[in-house]
């Protein structure tokens, strides 16, 4: 049997056109790609808290902003990865078709790690799109968001490892996210022997 433990993540409520979501206030800065940003979106209850303690990256006061910021770097991501991967291409199949070895291998895994970027970062694209209820970054300057304050969100850890399964995605994807756990983690585990 491993050892687990519950810790209270804040998030920050806020409704949009398409309902209410939060948005995990903890976590966002410690991500290291903007398409990761994306998944610490979650549909929730209306059930605000008053105030969460400790000082967080993500407030009420400046979720709207942090959320049109991740919308306008997923338009430019996705732009410059399309660009990235027609570059690639165009040189890979212009070396090809002159006959000139290009380690076909080598360009093959090149075009596959583009590729899976341009899909995480388009699937990213399209729940913030969808949360925002946008289509384009121009709908961006009218953007709806009611900020309505905090909710915890009590993610469940085991042997280090989250069980929820998009904080353990995040956990296998993203470097910075497991150096922001593993800190929360050993807070927590000072917390828990002070108590005793």
């Amino acid at each position: 049997m491993g050892c687990g433990m519950e810790i209270e993540v804040p998030y920050v409520l806020f409704r949009t056109k398409s309902g209410v979501y939060g948005l995990d206030s903890y976590f966002y800065p410690a991500l290291e790609r903007a398409e990761h940003r994306a998944a610490l979106l979650r549909k929730m209850e209306l059930k605000p808290l008053p105030q969460v303690s400790g000082e967080y990256h993500v407030t009420p006061d400046n979720v709207k902003d942090i959320l049109r910021e991740l919308a306008l770097e997923l338009y430019r991501l996705a732009g410059r990865s399309f660009d990235e991967r027609s570059k690639h291409m165009r040189r890979w199949n212009i070396l090809r078709f002159l006959g000139i070895p290009s380690g076909y291998l080598k360009n093959l895994k090149k075009d596959e790690e583009l590729a899976g970027r341009i899909r995480r970062v388009l699937l990213a694209l399209s729940i913030v799109e969808h949360v925002l209820g946008i289509k384009g970054p121009s709908d961006l300057e009218n953007l709806s968001v009611e900020p309505l304050g905090w909710a915890v969100f009590r993610l469940e850890v085991m042997d280090g490892k989250p069980v929820d399964p998009v904080y353990a995605q995040l956990y296998e994807d993203d470097a910075g996210f497991r150096r922001a756990l593993f800190g929360l983690l050993q807070k927590e585990k000072g917390l828990e022997k002070e108590r005793s």
